[in-house]
């Protein structure tokens, strides 16, 4: 596999070049993230707005569903990016020396953010969190809260003298 190597020192050539394209990304991070805190007002204020009937109950829960992935979004970039943006420069300016670090951070932390979008994007969470949940509850069902079970010919000890049936 061939990385760029952003962890770069003054001395080195490909400096300005890492910190050209680590800029890039910088403002593009800050762009999307306006864009999408504009997107997340402008459905704040146009829900605020509305009756209090059926459909405006309707549209206040796909807003608030948005607003959510909006926010998992730009969370997941950020834990993605800034911290190797940050690693990044306290590297140059000799406050640390992350070389060490570059393999963990370029293949295991970078390409998360590359993996997690197209699924925050899909609703493909929501889905998969359905499947869970469902599988949860319908494993729970064949042992109650109680303490019995519902297996059929299996019954639970009790301390009552009566005899069980």
């Amino acid at each position: 596999v061939c990385l760029f190597k952003f962890f770069v020192l003054p001395d080195d050539p490909q400096t300005g070049y890492s910190w050209a394209i680590l800029g890039v990304n910088f403002i593009c991070f800050g762009v999307m993230s306006v864009c999408y805190l504009t997107v997340f007002v402008l459905t704040s204020t146009s829900s605020s707005g509305l009756s209090h009937g059926i459909s405006g109950q309707h549209v206040r829960n796909r807003n608030s569903r948005l607003q959510k992935k909006i926010f998992v979004i730009i969370l997941t970039d950020f834990l993605c990016w800034i911290p190797f943006i940050a690693i990044s420069f306290l590297h140059t300016v000799g406050v640390i020396d992350a070389s060490p670090w570059y393999a963990l951070l370029s293949i295991l932390i970078l390409p998360i953010n590359s993996v997690i979008n197209p699924l925050l994007y899909d609703d493909t969470i929501k889905g998969i969190r359905k499947r869970i949940v469902s599988t949860i509850r319908s494993q729970s069902n064949l042992v109650s809260w109680s303490g019995s079970t519902n297996f059929p010919g299996v019954r639970r000890k009790t301390t009552s003298t009566q005899p069980q049936v």
